[in-house]
């Protein structure tokens, strides 16, 4: 896909995140450790969130990594969260996911 110019360069400098895949309510293994960006919740997602009865409470990109779903959580700063949404975009340079995360509670 041809990415149209000028384009932003996106970074990932924010901190680091743990991806852990999750079998019920277990976190089974670590699949990886990435580093990521933070991005801010726009009033449609929240709002669209609230109306499903759920509080988005986090948004992030990470480089294009398409082995990362909803499946899995993500641990940041010693807080599990739940993946809720993984948007693969290509048109960014780099191409990123962006993870749509929900607050489960401390990593004990």
């Amino acid at each position: 896909m041809k990415i149209n110019t000028p384009t932003e360069f996106l970074t990932f400098g924010d901190g680091q995140c743990d991806i852990y895949e999750v079998k019920g309510n277990q976190l089974v293994g670590k699949k990886m450790t990435l580093n990521f960006g933070e991005r801010t919740v726009g009033m449609k997602r929240l709002y669209a969130a609230r109306t499903a009865s759920s509080e988005v409470n986090r948004l992030i990109q990470i480089p294009q990594m398409r082995s990362v779903t909803t499946k899995d959580a993500a641990i940041i700063d010693k807080i599990k969260y739940k993946i809720d949404a993984a948007q693969h975009l290509n048109d960014t340079n780099p191409p990123i996911t962006v993870l749509t995360l929900l607050w489960i509670g401390a990593v004990t």
